[in-house]
């Protein structure tokens, strides 16, 4: 049983008219919890893969006790373990998946217009097949901003509406890093019945760009990121900007803050442990307004003049993911 069990609270998806746990669970945002290769996605030492899956098992089942309804599953492993945790756990009902079909419009561009139909169907059904599953509530199209045309978005979604015809899949969204585009997309289009974008305290452009369109055209708000701030990937607590004010940690104060917009129906941080999961759910039910002026201070202290100092250290880091995006970090940054 979850410790400290607490009731979470629900919101509605958007037009989906799905109810979602405030609180989702992310695949892959804290630090990579699977055993797979960074910048090659979907390739899986299934030795490791296998000996860490009841690990994982025990995760999702503690999720599903504490209240969290919702759960996303971008890259290829992410969806094969969650599909077997989902299996082993006999979960069917009153669970909301949402699955994603990397770059599809990539994947068009590199091929004649006569394969587009059939590489956005295999697509799908191969990500169901990871699921082991035969229906999801959501597949979301990731990142539609890279080659992008208007003939690829109609053909996909002629596709993608036929699936949902034959009960594949349940609604269509669209995970975006630049939130103009995909404004640009909503307001011209209306065909996303959700979207996946960043927003945090750090990325607060969508409140202007994206949250009077969802508003207006009953879109789902689905937050990823919520924690990976200001630099990609990388937690913004990893800078010891000093604990959080009153009963909640920083992680609670960013987690609150975004849910403090109504717009979003559902925050989904990635969730490694029993102690995140915790500190997460713990967040849902604090009362209390949210010092501003503390998550300031996190951002500053963050991008301040010891911030590279930390940075250079996180290169010898433990987790392979977080040498990679400081690696990163320093580069862009120059």
């Amino acid at each position: 049983m979850f410790r400290g069990r607490r009731k979470l609270k629900y919101r509605v998806l958007g037009r989906t008219g799905l109810k979602v746990s405030e609180l989702g669970f992310g695949g892959h945002e804290y630090r990579r919890p699977l055993p797979s290769t960074l910048g090659r996605w979907g390739e899986i030492n299934e030795e490791k893969f296998t000996q860490t899956q009841p690990a994982r098992n025990r995760l999702i089942k503690e999720a599903i006790d504490a209240g969290v309804n919702f759960f996303d599953a971008t890259q290829p492993e992410e969806t094969k373990s969650l599909g077997l945790a989902l299996k082993e756990l006999g979960v069917k009902n009153d669970i909301h998946v949402a699955i994603m079909i990397l770059t599809p419009f990539s994947k068009m561009m590199d091929n004649l217009r006569s394969e587009w139909r059939r590489i956005i169907r295999d697509d799908v059904e191969k990500t169901l097949k990871l699921l082991q599953a035969d229906y999801a509530d959501l597949l979301n199209m990731h990142m539609p901003e890279r080659n992008y045309s208007p003939q690829r978005l109609g053909v996909a979604l002629e596709v993608l509406k036929e699936l949902k015809e034959e009960g594949k899949i349940g609604f269509i969204g669209a995970s975006s890093h630049q939130p103009r585009f995909l404004g640009e997309v909503m307001r011209k289009y209306d065909c996303f019945d959700s979207v996946m974008i960043r927003y945090n305290y750090h990325l607060q452009e969508v409140r202007n760009v994206i949250f009077p369109l969802a508003k207006t055209l009953e879109v789902g708000v689905v937050v990823m990121k919520p924690i990976a701030w200001p630099y990609y990937g990388i937690p913004f607590t990893r800078f010891d900007a000093g604990k959080g004010g009153g009963s909640c940690t920083p992680i609670q104060h960013s987690l609150r803050w975004i849910l403090n917009s109504s717009e979003v129906s559902t925050v989904v941080p990635g969730m490694n442990s029993r102690e995140e999961l915790e500190e997460n759910v713990g967040a849902i039910n604090k009362e209390g307004e949210v010092d501003e002026r503390l998550l300031e201070r996190y951002l500053q202290t963050a991008l301040g003049p010891k911030a590279r100092e930390k940075l250079r250290n996180m290169l010898r880091d433990p987790y392979v993911d977080i040498d990679y995006f400081a690696e990163r970090a320093l580069t862009e940054d120059g």
